[in-house]
């Protein structure tokens, strides 16, 4: 029984593999681009419910507080007696804020602090390395939470080298300022 030329099966051989190629190109392909895709969505969902999540429960705090009575945290000036101790409880501040979303400060400077009318302008220079996602977190922070703090001069360079366990480092420097009551 002959089964063919050496030749005929090397070209049904390709012919198979062709066809396989093109099946390939015509189903998996477009199935495997899908399943990546909707992975992808998964992650941006779920991404998105833990902010939510994360949202939810600072408003049911900030909701507890404000029913309890504690109105310290609303406050928006820095509660101290001295531009010195105020300049400390801002770097306090600043620093909690850095630790909690894993930044690493670099330095810290109390400037000269302003009067402005019944306030005094507290100023403090800081500079500090961190990851995107992290910084988005700390400016929020810094706008959203007690005391307000304003930001000013920023300066945003992207480093070339890789930082211990940050993704994507950035070196921030900022002016930030935050007010106290003048003979508080």
């Amino acid at each position: 029984m002959n089964r063919g030329t050496l030749t005929s099966r090397a070209a049904a051989f390709l012919l198979l593999i062709a066809a396989l190629v093109v099946a390939y190109g015509l189903v998996g392909w477009p199935l495997q681009s899908a399943y990546q895709n909707s992975l992808t969505n998964i992650a941006e969902q779920r991404l998105a419910l833990a902010r939510l999540g994360a949202a939810q429960a600072r408003s049911d705090a900030l909701l507890a507080r404000q029913r309890s009575g504690d109105g310290n945290d609303l406050n928006p000036l820095v509660l101290a007696e001295t531009d010195g101790s105020a300049a400390a409880t801002l770097q306090s501040h600043l620093q909690s804020l850095l630790e909690t979303n894993g930044a690493e400060l670099t330095s810290v400077e109390a400037l000269q602090a302003e009067a402005h009318g019944q306030f005094r302008a507290i100023n403090v220079r800081a500079q500090f390395t961190t990851g995107h996602e992290a910084l988005r977190e700390i400016l929020f922070a810094l706008e959203s939470g007690r005391p307000a703090v304003f930001l000013d001069n920023v300066t945003i360079s992207a480093r070339s080298v890789r930082a211990f366990g940050i993704d994507r480092p950035l070196d921030i420097q900022v002016d930030l300022t935050a007010f106290r009551a003048v003979g508080s």
